[in-house]
């Protein structure tokens, strides 16, 4: 069940009101300082919300990769009295929509859900914050309206951004929703450089992690238990971005190493002592053969990714845009991808105009004037082209270099080349 839809208001340096469908595939792109982080990073504020004993809105103290100060950072100009609106559509076998407003109190140094509106299939529930001077931390007095009965007034607690609803027969629509985001999973664009040693987990890993630590520990227990099956999956990923060279799990006393080895070769290359961009790569590698492995099965995730491009030479990019297709085609995972990179943009059309269905790829550019962000999403055709909502100069750097050569080289008296 992962998220499809995200809208946001007056949150952070967005003021207006901001719509992101997600496909299988979607890339977010602008330039630095523009608002793409914290449009990619959105659903994982959202996550804290959910599983929580927290009276609070949202539980920040959760937020990875880093929690935020307050929530006055999450308002529009940091407004000690404002507050922002955050929306979002589930689907899956049981589909519910979900859109809060959260208002800070300064005076109190909190926040509260002041409206939240909760909808599954054709019914829906309202609550509306109706101010009194009884007002609690535990519980706020709300209107609520539901499906075939009157509004009544009632306090009701919360736990994050969800109602408890024991003793209130009027949220009994509550129980019916498994109220749940799904996996949400996030990498950031600074990974972990690897040790030349690792230790083996003692119990299954939890994860890759947010910043890549999980990814050896992982190789190693598929080597140690699992008989080397992931890593082969891995292996047959890095060819296309490495040819030649191979990931080996080595085991040394208690601790383990990974290398790169070469077919035919007994020279073995410590991935510590291995060029940059393949350790940066490798967590994205490892993270979609374990989607791969898994197929269906299971809840599909949302994989949030800053900057997979990080240290690539450019062919690697087009590499992962073929990457997060078929691994989205295969297993249901969904890619929100915060990138800078024009190859894998291009890459994208190019597999849309091969017979990818366009609909599994979305495209928005983050702008901002005087400190207030937009989103744009870019329309792609079946051929590939994008659509007139395309920023101009967007990516025309190379064009207006190779130009200013040509003329440098002419007003030599020389040739362009």
């Amino acid at each position: 069940m992962p998220l499809s839809k995200i809208v946001l208001e007056n949150y952070r340096c967005f003021r207006d009101r901001q719509e992101i469908e997600l496909a299988p595939v979607t890339v977010v792109l602008g330039k630095n300082n523009s608002g793409k982080s914290v449009l990619t990073r959105a659903p994982l504020v959202i996550a804290t919300g959910f599983n929580t004993t927290s009276t609070a809105p949202l539980d920040l103290d959760r937020l990875e990769p880093q929690p935020v100060d307050g929530f006055a950072d999450l308002v529009f100009e940091q407004s000690p009295h404002g507050r922002f609106f955050l929306g979002f559509e589930v689907d899956g076998p049981a589909p519910f929509a979900m859109d809060a407003t959260v208002q800070l109190v300064d005076e109190e140094r909190t926040a509260f859900v002041s409206d939240l509106r909760v909808g599954l299939a054709d019914q829906e529930m309202v609550l509306s914050w109706q101010p009194t001077m009884t007002d609690g931390y535990e519980g706020f007095s709300y209107q609520i309206h539901t499906p075939g009965r009157a509004s009544v007034v009632r306090a009701v607690p919360f736990a994050g951004l969800r109602p408890r609803t024991s003793g209130i027969p009027e949220l009994r629509l509550l129980k019916q929703i498994p109220l749940s985001l799904g996996p949400i999973r996030f990498l950031s664009a600074y990974r972990d450089r690897p040790e030349r040693q690792h230790r083996l987990p003692l119990g299954v890993p939890r994860g890759i992690g947010e910043q890549g630590q999980g990814t050896l520990g992982i190789l190693a227990h598929d080597q140690a238990r699992n008989g080397g099956e992931l890593l082969a999956r891995v292996n047959e990923q890095l060819a296309v971005i490495v040819p030649g060279w191979q990931i080996e799990e080595i085991e040394a006393g208690p601790l383990w190493s990974t290398v790169l080895t070469r077919r035919g070769s007994r020279v073995r290359v410590n991935l510590a002592d291995a060029g940059t961009g393949l350790s940066q790569v490798l967590p994205i590698l490892v993270q979609c053969a374990i989607d791969e492995m898994r197929g269906l099965k299971g809840q599909p995730a949302l994989q949030i990714i800053e900057e997979p491009e990080m240290h690539l030479h450019p062919g690697a990019h087009a590499a992962l845009a073929e990457l997060y297709v078929r691994t989205a085609q295969a297993t249901g995972t969904r890619f929100l991808i915060e990138t800078h990179s024009e190859t894998l943009l291009l890459r994208l059309r190019r597999k849309i105009a091969e017979g990818c269905p366009p609909e599994m790829v979305a495209v928005y550019v983050v702008e901002q004037r005087d400190g207030v962000s937009d989103v744009r999403q870019v329309g792609i055709d079946r051929l590939g082209n994008l659509d007139d909502d395309w920023p101009e100069g967007y990516f025309s750097q190379d064009y207006h270099e190779v130009r200013a050569l040509a003329a440098a080289q002419l007003r030599q008296g020389g040739y362009a080349s």
